[in-house]
């Protein structure tokens, strides 16, 4: 038996297409087929270059009001032509695939003309792709490096791992070299693939190059606002301070070396600020730490996938590193120099008490959330619910730095807590302990995006690190909240 050259069927295809009504049964939506109608007539497929340029006559009618084109018989491919168009040049067609092309004309009432139909074949052209491929690597970003073809029809590369190229990375650009893989997998040889991308359709065969991240061990870093633990001004910070550099793999930081923070090194950054006499607003914070430079190396280690854990009056660094407009800064607030008290002080993490038996607004149970693994929640209170507690009687300072979510209203979500989370982007994990509705957030997770990495925000008072009474008989709850949170964020 004879073989059938692609031409010949090809131009088998074309007369068939010639003697019945139509080779494609894609009959356009809003219109009716009318087999009495004129088609076009005279249509041909030309390739030039990666172009496929159809042509065709239309019937003289001043009834037509448009042509239609369909690949394949394909209703999600058709394009519609207004008005008395006779050619169509078709980009992006794959290559060596024969393709059918059936042009339908559109007549005004909502008719179409039965099609007439041609096939082609664009020819296969081997593209160049990049040379000299290498991969570099710094903590967990893995740097790729090439040279690229000579060429003016070079649209940018596509990148990929393991032959995952459903997850690939179009970079675009007649002139890219280099790009960067950050958070790449540690202690695992990596495939990388780069190919060259033609007329934003046509990729050259890919280049490949092996890396491997060695494993990191990830460190917690603690901004200090002083030279050391000793030099800072409050009690609580230099408590903080010293039970935080005594932890495995913590480092404290100086402003001066977060411009060089590497987040896959350090996935973690704790700022605590907790001063009597403070005043309210961010820009009131020390100096240190809200002078332009220092925010925007926060906001870059943010964005480059840091997470930071603000706490105590450092809650208010979410306004100036993004993570909530002014207009929703921290306005529960207290700088005072405190006094003596018998009840225990405590978080909730049941938002909405009262309204978890059926109620148009939610009840929320964050107790099962990775922050309180291996805390042993307590009623000491007599609340009648339990809570986590953090310091017991004695001296304290009362020094809160929250969200009063009444001020922002319910929207068009069931209550004022969840509002606050859609318009944030966050999850409330904890309110003040003695509150049974949603009106306040006390410790808040944001979400990470395109513009930073996650944060977790801790206004409570009862987060004291030294009570200045004595002994705290909840320091540890204190400590291991801590410890939950750190690990969480790395």
């Amino acid at each position: 038996m004879k073989k059938i050259s692609s031409y010949g069927l090809g131009l088998l295809v074309a007369l068939l297409c010639g003697l019945f009504s139509a080779c494609s049964d894609f009959e356009p939506t809003g219109y009716t087929e009318l087999p009495g109608l004129a088609k076009a007539s005279d249509l041909t497929a030309q390739a030039e270059g990666r172009v496929i340029n159809l042509n065709w006559v239309l019937p003289a009618s001043d009834d037509i009001t448009g042509v239609m084109v369909i690949r394949d018989g394909n209703a999600s491919s058709a394009v519609t032509l207004e008005g008395r168009q006779t050619s169509y040049a078709v980009r992006g067609q794959a290559m060596d695939v024969e393709t059918l092309w059936t042009v339908k004309v559109l007549y005004k009432g909502g008719y179409v003309s039965e099609g007439v139909s041609v096939t082609t074949v664009l020819p296969f052209e081997e593209l160049p792709g990049v040379t000299d491929l290498a991969a570099s690597v710094s903590g967990r970003t893995v740097t790729l490096t090439w040279k690229l073809p000579q060429g003016n029809d070079i649209t940018g590369v596509r990148i990929y791992r393991d032959g995952e190229a459903e997850a690939a990375t179009v970079v675009e650009g007649a002139d890219v070299t280099s790009f960067e893989l950050k958070g790449q997998p540690m202690d695992q040889e990596m495939t990388y693939t780069v190919e060259v991308i033609y007329e934003q359709y046509y990729t050259s065969v890919g280049a490949t190059v092996k890396a491997l991240v060695p494993y990191i061990t990830p460190k917690m870093g603690y901004l200090m606002t002083a030279a050391t633990i000793a030099d800072l001004p409050d009690d609580d910070e230099r408590a903080a301070a010293t039970w935080f550099v005594a932890q495995e793999n913590a480092e404290l930081i100086q402003p001066s070396q977060l411009a060089g923070l590497d987040a896959d090194i350090y996935p973690v950054l704790w700022i605590l600020i907790d001063r009597v006499g403070l005043p309210l607003g961010w820009q009131n914070l020390p100096e240190q730490i809200t002078n332009e430079e220092t925010l925007e190396a926060l906001r870059t280690y943010s964005a480059n996938g840091g997470s930071l854990y603000l706490s105590n009056m450092a809650t208010q660094l979410t306004v100036p590193l993004g993570f909530v407009p002014e207009d929703m800064a921290p306005t529960v607030y207290g700088n005072g120099n405190g006094g003596s008290g018998n009840d225990v002080w405590v978080l909730n993490a049941f938002l909405g008490w009262d309204f978890r038996e059926g109620s148009d607004q939610g009840f929320y149970d964050r107790t099962g959330h990775a922050i309180y693994k291996g805390l042993t929640f307590e009623d000491p209170n007599g609340y009648g619910y339990m809570n986590l507690p953090l310091i017991g009687p004695g001296e304290r300072e009362d020094h809160n730095c929250m969200w009063d979510c009444n001020i922002y209203g319910k929207g068009n979500y069931p209550d004022v807590i969840k509002n606050f989370e859609v318009t944030t982007n966050s999850l409330v994990l904890a309110t003040w302990g003695h509150v049974r509705d949603h009106c306040v957030a006390a410790m808040v997770e944001f979400y990470s995006n395109a513009e930073h990495g996650r944060c977790i925000a801790n206004g409570l008072a009862a987060y004291e690190w030294n009570q200045n009474s004595g002994a705290n008989p909840y320091q540890h709850n204190i400590e291991q909240l801590t410890t939950n949170i750190l690990d969480y964020l790395k």
